[in-house]
């Protein structure tokens, strides 16, 4: 196998990606707007540059993010042949391999390997891993590559990059953005951003289901620590009885943690008889990131997840302690 490395320089990213010829793009299971966002921006830009690329996930494209142009171009694993060629395997936001879900076989047997995330806890399981933890979002690192290539950005991209960097940072309500961050924005809005349009659709506009969810999971807020932790559950019975699914679910863990006083929170969600999804998010100076990965998660500081392979009620407990061993 190739040695593996870690690289900021965008010159050797986009030499690897203009080596190839046939491309295969990825974003991590359970998709969410920097994942899309930065996959379809990623897309239109390799096809700029003459190459071959297919657009895959391990899971479908959210509902919510239908709004985006091209969204139906995003493949299933299922929908790629055995026997299909491809010189370089990209995959985008995904800190580990095995959040490429389905998709892994394809990554491994790839001749190339290339990995684009801004996850600090990004394993580095490319050849090259052009991986930069001070950016807010994926999609701040697809840009560079436009500027790179000096390819022009399309009213198309300008909605797939302020996906990216709106998702990741709650509509720029949190999250690592500095000079450069908005100096992007700035430019998205030169290029023909809607961004009136687009903010409505992706951060306003809620399908019934959510709102479902939304009113079960509140009927569940409870509080610990002197107010400090909160948490919600959205169990099998939730979703049986609101005929809904938990990708509904997208966005709810933050209004536990949009309270007075309330410093860290998390989101259980039953998705198995003995298996249990945590949304974990927190306010500075705190650190969900760290929570997360002694769990066999990961994510930002401020915003992380994990799933634990035990009851509900267990599940809620474990996670209260160590939530109170970080704050209380």
């Amino acid at each position: 196998m190739t040695n593996r490395k870690t690289s900021n320089n965008i010159q050797e990213t986009l030499e690897t990606i203009m080596g190839a010829q046939r491309i295969i793009l990825c974003a991590h299971l359970q998709p969410d707007g920097d994942a899309i966002g930065s996959l379809l921006a990623m897309k239109a830009l390799v096809e700029r540059l003459g190459k071959t690329v297919t657009a895959i996930c391990h899971d479908p494209v959210p509902k919510r993010l239908y709004v985006l142009p091209g969204w139906e171009d995003v493949q299933r694993i299922s929908d790629i042949r055995e026997d299909e060629q491809f010189d370089l395997f990209c995959a985008l936001d995904c800190s580990d391999a095995e959040r490429l879900g389905d998709a892994l076989p394809l990554f491994e047997r790839a001749p190339r390997k290339l990995v684009i995330d801004h996850h600090a806890s990004n394993t580095c399981y490319g050849d090259i891993n052009y991986v930069d933890s001070k950016v807010a979002a994926t999609g701040n690192l697809v840009f560079r590559l436009f500027e790179a290539a000096n390819i022009e950005i399309t009213t198309d991209v300008t909605t797939y990059l302020y996906t990216a960097l709106s998702s990741d940072t709650g509509n720029f309500a949190f999250g690592q953005m500095d000079e450069e961050f908005f100096i992007q924005i700035s430019t998205l809005l030169k290029a023909g951003l809607d961004i009136t349009k687009y903010s409505r659709a992706l951060h306003l506009i809620r399908e019934v289901d959510f709102i479902k969810l939304l009113s079960r999971a509140l009927a569940s807020l409870s509080f610990i620590c002197d107010g400090k932790i909160s948490y919600m559950c959205l169990t099998q019975h939730d979703f049986a009885q609101s005929e809904t699914t938990p990708d509904a679910a997208e966005g709810i863990v933050n209004y536990a943690l949009n309270l007075p006083g309330v410093q860290m929170c998390f989101l259980a969600t039953e998705t198995g008889k003995n298996q249990v999804k945590f949304n974990l998010r927190a306010i500075q100076p705190n650190d969900v990131a760290q929570i997360a990965t002694s769990f066999g998660g990961g994510g930002h500081l401020l915003a992380a997840g994990c799933t634990l392979e035990m009851p509900l009620e267990t599940a809620v407990q474990v996670m209260k302690e160590r939530m109170m061993q970080s704050i209380c």
